[in-house]
């Protein structure tokens, strides 16, 4: 499944080259602290007594954080951390925008420089189950996407098709929120548009309308890619199917 810097290669192969991403799977904390080490990077004074699972997904996050900087700027970024502002934004070198997220598994980070882009938002997310999606589906999705995923969805099951408009709205308020400061919620997101859904690793193109303030009509018309992933932990469980996207505000 994994391609350059962990990133599946159905995802990779759609990201402009202005984008550079990482992947990172949220391994054993003694791994993951040994790597973090190699990297200069540290746990927050705040995470040392956090239990195992949350610090096991910082460290992986952060991980991919330093290795998507690193195929970025190269020999212009300086060894260490990305630290968080108070509202838990990263805080990118200077002339950067970026997104961390962690979950299914895995740590998962973009960057690009600030002249490409206004903001990246990345998220991953495990399918979910047929039950869930009837349940949540009312909650998360507009009716827009409600009669899209009850229609044709163009080789992707309900489950994927809920578990992408969700993903989907994830990236785009990471996306966002660090240039706008305001929260969104799920209706002022729409998954607008998405294409592409072939092969046994299915991926495209998406596009999403968010409404950033309705009494001023202020809205944002955002682009991203998504990938459908299968893999095993290698432990001979149940292989695992992923959901990944990231979202571009330009």
């Amino acid at each position: 499944m994994k391609g350059a810097n962990g990133v599946p290669p159905s995802l990779a192969r759609h990201l402009p080259r202005h984008i550079s991403a990482a992947a990172h799977r949220i391994g054993r904390i003694e791994d993951l602290r040994d790597e973090a080490e190699r990297l200069e990077i540290t746990l927050p004074a705040s995470l040392e007594r956090a239990i195992d699972k949350r610090r096991r997904e910082y460290l992986a996050g952060r991980i991919s954080a330093r290795r998507a900087l690193s195929d970025l700027l190269g020999t212009a970024f300086a060894e260490g951390d990305v630290a968080a502002d108070d509202d838990d934004v990263p805080l990118w070198p200077g002339g950067v925008v970026g997104s961390i997220s962690h979950g299914a598994g895995f740590g998962f980070a973009a960057v690009a420089s600030a002249s490409f882009c206004r903001g990246l938002g990345v998220d991953v997310e495990r399918v979910v189950s047929a039950g869930q999606a009837s349940r949540l589906g009312p909650r998360v999705l507009t009716d827009r996407e409600l009669d899209l995923r009850g229609g044709e969805n163009g080789g992707l099951t309900r489950e994927e098709m809920f578990t992408l408009a969700f993903s989907a709205k994830e990236s785009a308020y990471k996306a966002l929120f660090p240039i706008h400061r305001r929260v969104l919620g799920f209706s002022d997101v729409e998954l607008e548009r998405r294409d592409g859904a072939q092969g046994a690793e299915r991926s495209g193109d998406l596009r999403l309308r968010a409404t950033i303030d309705r009494d001023a009509g202020v809205v944002a018309t955002l682009v991203g890619w998504y990938a459908i992933t299968c893999d095993s932990d290698g432990s001979g469980g149940a292989a695992t199917w992923r959901l990944w996207t990231l979202v571009m505000s330009s």
